[in-house]
């Protein structure tokens, strides 16, 4: 049942709301005494009235879609994607237009309500569910106008159904599964909302404390610690943002606000993550195609509550509509570092600078599979699985174990990241990646290694996107990457750069993306990209050389150490991997003892070293 009839035939509130049949726990003392007194004494119909007229006529609390100015449809903020767009019930748009309309109590409309409420009952809640169920909270105030008091009280009781079945599911967990934003949003938004909107009845006003409590463990339990959640969730950022953002207009309404103070710290971080992770569109990285409707209301409305003017001056830059980018001692003195790492979350990007138009590669790491996306300028060159398919004697091997981090090293001069992950058959392959931020390139590698010699038949893709065309040069092995301009010029090192040499391997374009292949007989493989991503150099003369690597006056295998040459006009660069222990080895006149060196040549013909691992 959800109402109760007294003896007199008038309707009473939901019993669940009150003590032994009456109204007299239903209302805090900050309800009006007209209505404590009505209720109290079984008089539901006046009291009822009364209620009606006091949401009517109260100022404060103010309705949660005025609490931040400018912003329009706020529960649709960040829904795209991985996520997927939520609308309103259509019982509740129905109700919004009676209401504009000065329209009483509608039978067909209450039906309707009920429909909805049997179909919600008792289900397990979703996002889109939670995101309904916001909607109908934030409405609560308003509805009392247009329902009738035996569905207002059915509704209200389904909303602190929906709040406790989501506190039920964190203290049976004891994390915030399996859906972490429906939790955040009925167990910590919708429960505040209720606390907000109602506070003159006890069992919404009761909720302020669990509903802080829920926010704050949410916040500081879902992030790193610098804003950035599991990279498995990576696709929640912006929701989240948009659920937390909310809730901190609300929170600036109510005594004690709705975050701790770590959990608020953690808020700001995960802002400059969100500035940090947009695409030159301002969509977020990984994202299907164009920025969400609403991304930049959400993050303008999140930097009205920041306290770090390095993020207002990051947002200039790394939003539509901002600033041009900086000259380069700005964004990379005065402002924190572009580039981000959390072994935690799994998810590193590689950048060059603040700038809109910078050179980005973000990499998602959280398991055994691998994302990755590189955006140049205005497009995205690809994005998403980074695939690696390997056969041993003829035989495919699979990962056992995750992909973790080797090495980290983020300077003025690059971003290094190096993953490994073992598989079967006593493998291991060691991911190399190195955004260049003067030179601007980017090196990619896979370092196969085996324990003896086997048959490696190696194959690995680079998820383009649709617009990303691929111009194979004629007579070698070069290509470029276009999309509408020139983006990427990519050499295969490991490869003979003619075409006219056969040797087994191949770079090409195909359904999956930009495949590399290649077969090699040892106890290790290489197999190297470089991108240059300067367009002023892609129309300029380019060629890469295979070098000789000795050791003991004893030219070694290619299983031992590999080492490449490359030259772009007047520019050159030395690439040097060691695939056995390291060891004292001459690379063109040089001694190397390290285990990877990427360096450019300066004008002298002498060595600067980029990155050197040892």
């Amino acid at each position: 049942m959800v109402t109760t009839t007294s003896t007199s035939g008038k309707s009473a509130p939901n019993p669940s709301l009150t003590v032994n049949g009456t109204g007299r726990a239903v209302w805090h003392k900050s309800a009006p005494p007209a209505v404590r007194r009505a209720f109290s004494s079984e008089n539901y119909t006046d009291g009822w009235i009364a209620w009606k007229k006091h949401l009517a006529r109260r100022k404060t609390p103010l309705d949660p879609a005025r609490l931040i100015p400018g912003a329009k449809d706020a529960l649709r903020w960040g829904l795209s994607g991985e996520v997927g767009a939520s609308g309103y019930p259509q019982w509740l748009i129905q109700a919004d237009r009676s209401l504009q309309a000065n329209r009483t109590a509608d039978p067909a409309l209450e039906k309707k309500v009920l429909v909805w409420l049997g179909e919600s009952a008792g289900a397990a809640a979703g996002t889109r569910d939670a995101l309904d169920a916001l909607a109908c909270g934030r409405a609560m105030a308003r509805l009392a106008g247009i329902l009738s008091p035996e569905i207002w009280w059915a509704l209200l009781d389904h909303l602190l159904g929906a709040v406790a079945d989501a506190k039920a599911i964190e203290l049976q967990a004891n994390f915030l599964q399996p859906d972490p934003l429906a939790h955040q949003l009925l167990a910590g938004e919708l429960a505040l909302t209720l606390a907000y909107l109602l506070p003159e009845i006890a069992s919404c006003r009761k909720l302020k404390s669990s509903a802080r409590r829920v926010l704050s463990a949410g916040i500081v339990d879902l992030l790193d610690g610098q804003g950035l959640p599991h990279g498995e969730q990576l696709g929640l950022l912006r929701p989240l943002l948009a659920c937390w953002t909310r809730c901190r207009a609300l929170g600036e309404r109510i005594k004690g606000g709705c975050f701790t103070v770590p959990a608020a710290e953690q808020y700001e971080w995960l802002l400059r993550q969100s500035l940090r992770l947009a695409r030159h569109d301002g969509s977020q990285v990984f994202s299907d195609g164009s920025p969400g409707e609403f991304d930049g209301d959400l993050l303008r409305a999140a930097l009205r509550f920041s306290q770090d003017d390095d993020d207002r001056q990051i947002a200039e830059l790394v939003l539509p509509g901002g600033k041009k980018s900086p000259k380069k001692r700005v964004h990379r003195q005065a402002l924190p570092e572009a580039a981000t790492h959390s072994p935690w979350a799994g998810v590193t990007m590689l950048r060059t600078d603040w700038s809109r138009s910078a050179e980005r590669l973000t990499v998602v790491y959280a398991g055994k599979a691998m994302r990755v996306e590189l955006s140049c300028g205005k497009d995205v060159l690809w994005s998403g699985p980074w695939e690696l398919d390997l056969r041993v004697d003829g035989r495919p091997v699979e990962p056992v174990s995750d992909w973790e981090e080797v090495c980290w090293v983020s300077d003025e001069d690059v971003d290094y990241l190096e993953l490994e992950i073992a598989l079967s058959g006593d493998l291991r392959v060691q991911r190399q990646m190195l955004l260049a931020h003067e030179d601007r390139f980017l090196f990619l590698a896979d370092a196969v290694l085996a324990d003896r010699s086997v048959t490696l038949e190696y194959r690995t893709c680079l998820p383009l996107r649709k617009r990303v065309s691929w111009r194979q040069s004629e007579e070698s092995r070069e290509g470029l990457l276009v999309a509408g301009k020139r983006r990427a010029s990519v050499l295969p090192l490991a490869l003979p750069e003619w075409k006219a040499d056969r040797r087994t391997g191949e770079l090409l374009r195909t359904d999956a993306g930009l495949e590399l292949r290649q077969l090699f007989e040892g106890r290790g493989l290489y197999a190297p990209l470089f991108l240059d991503l300067d367009r002023r150099r892609h129309t300029r003369p380019l060629t890469w050389r295979q070098l000789t690597v000795a050791e003991s006056l004893q030219v070694q295998s290619d299983d031992v150490a590999v080492g490449y040459r490359v030259a772009i006009d007047e520019e050159q660069w030395l690439i040097y991997r060691s695939l056995r222990e390291r060891a004292n080895r001459t690379l063109l006149g040089h001694n190397l003892s390290t285990e990877m060196l990427v360096a450019r040549f300066d004008r002298t013909g002498e060595v600067e070293p980029l990155v050197e691992v040892e």
